[in-house]
């Protein structure tokens, strides 16, 4: 599908002599040649929309205002350039027409005749508020150029999406700006593929995620606690989670005893000051950790060692211990009790479904004391 340009004519294209209706004043502005030059190379194609109340207050006729477009034409094909189409409004400004800019009925016509729906619009250029209103009247981005009236607009405070020099600048960031949509866009589907593929693996997760969700509700119907801690994003998600059992997942219950190690920042700094940074959770484990308690231990690497220190620490006091770790599993996957292996090497990916799986035991958790 084509992308489109929808062109002012007057002080955009062509210099503003007031009225213009003599095809030999046609003078093309400084840029204008690069810039479409520019648009047609990257397959933009183009479609002139233009006031001309000179013809309703009788001043020249339909005739007179074709022939000028004629004389554009044929100066700009020299440079192998197409306008796809004029549309025009021959209306005063008082008759209250739908086509004169702002509104938006010669780009509607023109899209119908065209063959172009409005969301193929990349750009609406022009030298004037009414081009810019246009543009927003149509949800397309719009292009302040400084020739015609632009300068004294933007000084006015007028401003478009991009306000550019001339036409030439105003193409090659038009150029630049889908470019960079067309590759974000790229990110997102390449990022959705590749999650909808880790997720349709995690179905050997179950028996293991149910396993670790049993063992986690035994152990708080015991009378203990849930521990959970990790780094970074993995922080995040022990926060994450333990919210969720403390406060409300979707049911209405009883509080669960759960807590992130991550969360007091003194002791945090404390310990990693005055023991280290391996020993920020294995302390606080030391301290408040109790037989019959339960930590669930993250790392997408299954490599931190804080973590696998608290691993051990809990071990030692008969905590049972669950791993939340990335596919190769790395140390944690046999220093734990019980692992869970989200099934992806790739970082994002682990933590993504490493969140799924701290939802899913949440859930299947808080229906045990709901029943």
């Amino acid at each position: 599908m084509s992308r489109w340009i929808i062109l002012d004519r007057d002080g955009t294209l062509i210099r503003e002599k007031g009225y213009l209706h003599d095809p030999n004043e046609v003078e093309l502005i400084a840029g204008v040649t690069e810039g479409l030059r520019l648009l047609a190379a990257a397959e933009y194609r183009f479609a002139v929309v233009t006031n001309q109340s000179g013809i309703g207050r009788g001043y020249y006729s339909e005739g007179d205002m074709r022939a000028v477009h004629a004389r554009i034409d044929e100066i700009l094909a020299v440079d192998g350039i197409k306008i796809d189409g004029w549309y025009h409004c021959p209306h005063l400004p008082e008759e209250g027409c739908g086509c004169r800019k702002p509104k938006r009925g010669l780009v509607e016509t023109a899209a119908a005749e065209l063959g172009f729906s409005l969301t193929d619009i990349a750009a609406v250029i022009g030298d004037k508020e009414c081009d810019l209103m246009l543009a927003k009247a149509v949800g397309a981005p719009s292009a302040l150029v400084m020739s015609g009236y632009g300068g004294v607009e933007y000084a006015k405070g007028v401003r478009g999406d991009l306000n550019c020099e001339d036409m030439s600048e105003a193409a090659r960031r038009i150029i630049k700006k889908e470019e960079n949509m067309l590759e974000k866009g790229e990110i997102y589907r390449r990022n959705m593929d590749d999650h909808l593929k880790t997720a349709v693996r995690m179905a050997a997760l179950e028996e293991t995620v149910c396993l670790a969700a049993k063992k986690i509700t035994a152990a708080l119907l015991a009378g203990g606690r849930l521990f959970l801690c990790g780094n970074g994003g993995s922080a995040a998600d022990a926060q994450h989670i333990a919210a969720e059992l403390s406060g409300r997942y979707l049911k209405e219950r009883r509080a669960l005893d759960a807590a992130a190690l991550s969360c007091n920042s003194s002791a945090l700094t404390a310990l990693g000051n005055d023991y280290g940074y391996d020993e920020i959770f294995s302390r606080q484990i030391e301290a408040h950790g109790r037989c019959g308690d339960l930590l669930i231990a993250i790392s997408t690497s299954g490599n931190s060692a804080n973590v696998l220190k608290a691993v051990s620490v809990a071990k030692g006091k008969g905590i049972f211990t669950v791993g939340l770790t990335g596919e190769s599993g790395g140390r944690l996957r046999e220093a734990a009790d019980l692992t869970v292996c989200a099934p992806s090497s790739f970082t994002p990916r682990i933590q993504e479904i490493h969140i799924l799986i701290g939802h899913t035991i949440c859930e299947m958790v808080e229906r045990d004391f709901c029943g």
